[in-house]
């Protein structure tokens, strides 16, 4: 029995190991040896709970207990464990007898001892439980008071300690996640195709997690593991249109490691929505480039080209020599093939998608996401380039917005071109949405703000009208003067 010294003793002993431990397992066994060696009790063992209550250290078990590579301390059925699971152990308690021993004694398997109860305490903190720590004294079969105080002040400093490593080791495991995310980061960074970001992705993924699997669509393409796709893989939506990304997991993901993976979908995401970028800067670029070098050749070569022809058409008819008169015929038509020409090679460098026009490209582009579509003109011949440009921006937006979010795969698509402005509108049929909601956010979606936004840059307005269960209408109306025609 510990007087009152040898319990402090005892404590400070214990208290100094648990501070030069880092490790739990490491520290639960050198606690439970110390525990053991400067007390009377001459057995020990501790539970650990981590979804399932498992044996984790001990010190001297009976050989009745260590038959079968410690065979009877595997599973959950004792008592100690079945009050602690139950909510009802609390504090340090006698057990009335050890269910394991009991079970060995009645199989007649191996030598207890004398050990027949033991004392039971959980290892806890004021927020919560990590497991059970037990002690016996051979022929006990009641511990005192100052016994239980004294194994319950030691459950409590595992407790805590325990708490603490976890804490730490959290922290030390969030820190390797922020190194790999950094790395990952610094790789999508440099990638400039939508290839080599799956790539990088795929294989960050891989080593970074518990994943079994990885399948990423992006442009229509899969990368990846392409089986995925059944219950229970996580499924995250990319920005890209119809992007995805599926993970399916080897087990159950911790809080942090949850918190981790939705950071780092993030980052794909968000090198996905660069490239993106990227390459609508490049195609800018390129529209306006073909669009200026289209206005050149229409302001300077077109204009001359087309006064030749008058000219001739002039002077062939005031002239009344036949060979002259011929002649000038020749130069007309000569100059009129020309100028054809070079209508069609402005006609030919226009953006893509506009090669015949913005009616036709933005139908082909429709079936091309997948929507049928009923067109309707009038009045339309030619439009002024920075119109047409205009139209078919927001026209691809709407249509985008209209197989995303309409839940219908119809569209009526009208273009008229009035005296001095051309209107287009865009009609599905679709869910529609409140446009009470849209008003009051003030447009918050990126597409719809930059509808209207490119719009009003060129002096028009973009409307937007909706209704649930009534579908939507998009309908821009871009004005221009006479003579941009």
């Amino acid at each position: 029995m510990l007087d009152e010294q040898q319990r402090l003793e005892a404590l400070k002993t214990i208290a100094e190991t648990l501070n030069q431990c880092h490790h739990k397992e490491d520290m639960i066994q050198k606690v439970l040896q110390k525990l053991v060696y400067i007390t009377h009790f001459e057995s020990g063992w501790v539970f650990l709970e981590n979804g399932f209550v498992r044996l984790v250290a001990d010190e001297a078990l009976p050989p009745a207990l260590t038959i079968d590579d410690k065979a009877p301390m595997c599973g959950e059925d004792c008592y100690c464990v079945s009050k602690y699971k139950q909510g009802t152990l609390t504090t340090a308690t006698n057990i009335l007898n050890c269910k394991r021993i009991e079970k060995s004694i009645q199989l007649g398997k191996g030598d207890t001892r004398g050990i027949t109860h033991h004392a039971t305490v959980p290892l806890k903190t004021p927020d919560r439980s990590f497991g059970l720590l037990n002690v016996a004294t051979p022929h006990t079969s009641t511990y005192k008071q100052s016994e239980l105080d004294l194994i319950e002040a030691v459950a409590f400093q595992m407790g805590t300690a325990l708490q603490r490593m976890e804490q730490f080791e959290r922290e030390e495991q969030r820190a390797n996640f922020l190194n790999t995310l950094h790395a990952l980061s610094k790789n999508l960074r440099e990638a400039q195709t939508i290839e080599k970001i799956s790539t990088i992705a795929i294989h960050s993924l891989h080593k970074a997690f518990p994943v079994s699997g990885v399948s990423l669509r992006a442009s229509g393409e899969v990368f990846g593991d392409e089986s995925l796709a059944l219950e229970g893989d996580h499924a995250f939506e990319l920005s890209d249109q119809n992007g995805q990304l599926r993970i399916r997991f080897e087990r159950h993901l911790s809080e942090l490691e949850e918190e981790m993976i939705e950071l780092a979908v993030e980052y794909i995401d968000l090198s996905f929505r660069n490239v993106r970028l990227q390459e609508r800067e490049k195609d800018m670029a390129r529209f306006q480039e073909r669009a200026r070098l289209a206005q050149d050749l229409h302001d300077s070569v077109n204009q001359l080209l087309f006064s030749v022809v008058l000219t001739a058409k002039g002077a062939k008819s005031i002239s009344k020599e036949k060979p002259v008169k011929e002649q000038l015929a020749y130069i007309q038509t000569l100059t009129s093939d020309a100028l054809q020409e070079m209508r069609t090679l402005i006609q030919r460098l226009k953006p893509h998608g506009l090669e015949e026009g913005v009616l036709a490209g933005l139908k082909t582009y429709a079936e091309k996401i997948g929507l049928t579509v009923a067109l309707e003109s009038s009045g339309t011949t030619t439009l002024p380039y920075t119109a047409e440009e205009t139209l078919w921006r927001i026209g691809q937006e709407a249509l985008h917005n209209a197989k995303k979010h309409s839940m219908c795969q119809e569209v009526a698509l009208t273009l008229s071109k009035e005296k001095n402005q051309v209107v287009m509108t865009i009609e599905d049929k679709g869910k529609g949405f409140d446009q009470d909601e849209i008003e009051i956010a003030i447009y918050p979606s990126y597409g719809v703000k930059g509808m209207v936004e490119r719009a009003e840059l060129v002096g028009g307005h973009c409307d937007i009208t909706s209704q649930p269960g009534e579908g939507t209408t998009v309908t821009i109306a871009i004005p221009f003067k006479k003579e941009e025609e």
